[in-house]
C-alpha cells in the first residue's frame, strides 16, 4: 500500500519592502481579492505596523516589514497563487522585492520506527560514521538522522541566486511523540534579477509562469521520499 501523506500544504513568502498594516483583511476585500464573506469570517489575530497576521477558511496570512508570507493546506492550491500574483501585479506593483519561495510540504506517517531508521539509513547512511554508528542504534528511539538538508543551488533556468531546498526531518504535526511522523519541505526560491530588484512586477510574472511546474518538482521529490518508506515497509514484511 502506498504511503499517503497526512497533512499537504503550500506557503508563497516573498521578501521585500512591506508595510503589514496594508494587509488587514478589509483591504482585500475592497480590492476584490476576498469576498466580503471571508472577510467578515476571519480570524484576526494582529494588524500592526510591525506585523499583521490573519486566516480565513482557507488561506493563513502573516506580513511582517521584511516578509510577506500566504499558506493554505487546502487545495487548489493555485488559489494561492492567484491571491498574491493579484496582490502584487494588480495593486501594490511598486513594492521592492528582492525574492520569493514556493514551498511545498508534507506530514506523513511510517508504519514502525524500524521502517523510519531504514528510510533514514537510505538517505543518510550510517557506514560512513565508523565505529560510533553502534552506538546510535537502528530502533529509532536513541538516535539516527534528525534532520537532513539538501541544496541544488543556482538552477541553470533561473536567476543566480535561486535554489531548491529540501528538508527532511521528523513531524512536530503528526505523531510526534511516537516517532513515526516524517515531515518534508521543499523550498523553490527565486532571486530578482538585478534588473528588476526593487519591482514586483517582475517577480510576480515569474510566479504566474513557473508555480504550477514548481509545485510538480516538489510532489515528486515528496512521493520519491515517501516511496522510501514503502520500499522500508516492504523489506521489513519479507
Amino acid at each position: 500500500m502506498r504511503t499517503e501523506p497526512e497533512f499537504v500544504g503550500v506557503a508563497i513568502i516573498l521578501v521585500g519592502e512591506f508595510n503589514p498594516t496594508i494587509f488587514a483583511p478589509q483591504w482585500f476585500s475592497a480590492n476584490g481579492l476576498l469576498p466580503e464573506g471571508a472577510v467578515e469570517g476571519a480570524d484576526v489575530q494582529v494588524v500592526h505596523p510591525d506585523l499583521t497576521r490573519f486566516s480565513t477558511d482557507w488561506m493563513q496570512l502573516q506580513v511582517t516589514k521584511g516578509q510577506f508570507m500566504a499558506r493554505s493546506a487546502q487545495a487548489p492550491f493555485v488559489r494561492l497563487r492567484d491571491i498574491v500574483h493579484r496582490t502584487f501585479d494588480e495593486h501594490l506593483f511598486h513594492t521592492p522585492l528582492r525574492a520569493f519561495g514556493i514551498n511545498f510540504f508534507v506530514h506523513f506517517l511510517v508504519d514502525s520506527l524500524a521502517t523510519r531508521s531504514h528510510m533514514h539509513n537510505t538517505l543518510a547512511p550510517l557506514d560512513p560514521w565508523g565505529p560510533w554508528r553502534e552506538r546510535l542504534n537502528l530502533d529509532g528511539q536513541h538516535g539516527g538522522m534528525t534532520a537532513l538538508r539538501m541544496t541544488q543551488a543556482n538552477p541553470s533556468d533561473r536567476e543566480d541566486g535561486g535554489a531548491v531546498n529540501v528538508v527532511v526531518e521528523p513531524s512536530a504535526v503528526v505523531e510526534n511523540d511516537s516517532g513515526r511522523g516524517v515531515y518534508v519541505q521543499v523550498n523553490d526560491h527565486f532571486a530578482g534579477s538585478a534588473e528588476s530588484l526593487g519591482s514586483a512586477e517582475k517577480l510576480m510574472a515569474v510566479l504566474a509562469t513557473e508555480f504550477e511546474g514548481s509545485l510538480q518538482r516538489s510532489q515528486g521529490i515528496v512521493d520519491h521520499i515517501m516511496s522510501l518508506a514503502d520500499t522500508a515497509r516492504k523489506q521489513d514484511n519479507q
